[in-house]
């Protein structure tokens, strides 16, 4: 299975950037990027179409006539073909893989990365300027902010930007203590027992 999921990987990075290379040749590559994120947003909106995408039940030609009746004078023609691309190649259920791929790609050549930040309330906007300029300080390149709440954090950030993680939260720091605390506990109890 495994095997499988690199191999499909490897398929939505070849889609993912092949199609952004197209968007860019024709100055539509933002165009393109907002349509995607629309698509994405309809996926999720509407399970039956998603079902639609990745049943294999439903032959190639039925999910071509669907896309372009669907689509087709509704989106951009760039759009519709990528889609049409996938499909004949078998590869339409591929297609938040294939998008994941084109919005990173997209946002690296513009030089900007994804800063995910949990956090225990919302960020109001001067915080969001600080913790940007923070990042961007540390990592050279622009921040794209991808806000969570988790309200169990008490307070404080968990911020991941790549494979870095920094975890400033309350609950970080109680955990940190109560390692501590049982350490420390612990070490009495030997003492306690060796005397």
């Amino acid at each position: 299975m495994a095997k499988q999921d690199e191999q499909s990987m490897a398929a939505a990075r070849v889609y993912g950037h092949s199609m952004l290379a197209l968007a860019q040749r024709k100055n539509r590559a933002q165009d393109l990027l907002e349509e995607l994120r629309d698509l994405m947003a309809l996926l999720k909106r509407e399970p039956r179409l998603r079902t639609f995408f990745d049943s294999p039940m439903v032959d190639t030609e039925t999910r071509r006539a669907m896309i372009e009746r669907t689509f087709r004078h509704r989106a951009s023609d760039l759009l519709v073909d990528s889609l049409l691309v996938l499909n004949r190649h078998g590869r339409i259920d591929l297609i938040e893989d294939v998008v994941e791929v084109f919005r990173t790609a997209f946002q690296a050549r513009r030089g900007h990365v994804d800063a995910h930040v949990t956090s225990a309330v919302p960020l109001d906007e001067a915080q969001r300027r600080r913790l940007k300029a923070a990042i961007k300080a540390v990592d050279g390149r622009e921040p794209d902010l991808v806000e969570a709440i988790d309200p169990e954090l008490l307070g404080g950030l968990v911020v991941r930007v790549g494979d870095r993680k920094i975890d400033t939260s309350v609950a970080k720091d109680l955990r940190t203590v109560r390692a501590r605390l049982a350490e420390r506990a612990a070490r009495e109890i030997l003492a306690d027992r060796a005397a």
